[in-house]
């Protein structure tokens, strides 16, 4: 993984410019950059992972407080996510899998997995791609020029793939007007996001299943985090916290300290523990979509050389990510 300044970057001309640095992203930027592609990746937070990310408690223990495994029912993903297994990247987790569908984890931490794949790529944090323009190179070839949320120059690219959730999506094809078509789509699962507050906490190790879900109340699921394949803490049981995004959805905008508060009760209520350490509850704004269906789990616009890719474009679910990249790396390469 290149970390180039970026005013050396403005020289270059990529062949790809990836924004967002999740699972989709991540995944395009490892088939592109295996295919010969010049990429960049281009990352607002300061690490890649996205809603896959992990959160650090110690010098040598994090937890996943977002998608907390795979679930691979497809052929695809599970050939992609069985290579990873290979390269010790990722492990199956046999507690969580189910008979039509074999759960993984990235080890030591989910955010491993996109870590490794950007080890071809340029990658560029903490940089909000806000607007995008077509330019011509000096052979009059038109290429994209992206800037950051202060007008500031970023790269240069033949094409652009934007992973980042529908909202943010739309924000930046709407800087362009030939990408209406684009647009439309974005705009329309950018109504169907859903948000969702999370936590870890610790509490005396117990015989409670791995994986709990509910069905109504406060808490969606329960996930002991330290029972995943290459993780540490035996001695308590590390749980993540996700909340139910209609129960999220009334406090949205609650104080951190009351949604710490009403999802330790709740957790004490369901496992009759008590938490011996917790962190502070983290807000997923742009946690959940519905499936945003349409003719291909991807959606690419050959005239522009502008695409996209994510989870809100097949399944809603981390999958569905690794698939709608999948997809669309496989139609670029085809039309080279």
């Amino acid at each position: 993984m290149s970390t180039q300044t970026r005013d050396k970057n403005e020289a270059i001309i990529f062949d790809i410019a990836i924004v967002g640095a999740g699972l989709a992203g991540s995944l395009s930027a490892h088939l592109l950059s295996e295919s010969g592609y010049k990429v960049c990746v281009i990352e607002k937070g300061r690490g890649s992972g996205g809603r896959a990310s992990s959160k650090k408690i110690a010098d040598d223990i994090s937890c996943d407080l977002g998608a907390p495994f795979i679930y691979a029912h497809q052929p695809e993903s599970k050939e992609i996510l069985e290579k990873l297994v290979k390269e010790n990247i990722a492990a199956p987790w046999k507690q969580c899998s189910k008979p039509e569908a074999q759960a993984f984890v990235g080890v030591p931490k989910m955010s491993a997995i996109t870590r490794h794949w950007l080890n071809q790529s340029t990658f560029i944090t903490e940089t909000r791609v806000h607007h995008i323009e077509q330019v011509h190179s000096d052979n009059n070839q038109p290429t994209w020029l992206l800037r950051d949320d202060k007008y500031q120059k970023v790269v240069h690219a033949k094409k652009i793939i934007i992973t980042a959730p529908a909202p943010q999506a739309a924000m930046i094809l709407a800087t362009h007007a030939d990408l209406a078509v684009l647009l439309l789509r974005a705009n329309q699962a950018s109504k169907t996001y859903q948000s969702q507050w999370a936590m870890w906490l610790e509490a005396s190790s117990c015989d409670l299943n791995a994986l709990i879900e509910f069905n109504q109340g406060s808490i969606a699921r329960m996930i002991k985090d330290n029972h995943k394949p290459m993780r540490k803490g035996d001695d308590v049981d590390r749980w993540v916290i996700q909340a139910d995004t209609k129960w999220t959805s009334e406090y949205l905008d609650s104080d951190k300290k009351q949604i710490t508060q009403e999802l330790l009760q709740a957790f004490s209520e369901h496992t009759e523990q008590r938490a011996i350490k917790h962190g502070e509850p983290h807000r997923w704004l742009l946690s959940r979509f519905e499936q945003n269906k349409g003719n291909q789990p991807f959606a690419w616009s050959p005239e522009h050389n502008v695409g996209l890719a994510g989870d809100w474009l097949f399944q809603g679910d981390a999958e569905g990510a690794l698939l709608s990249a999948f997809f669309l790396t496989n139609a670029i390469k085809d039309s080279r």
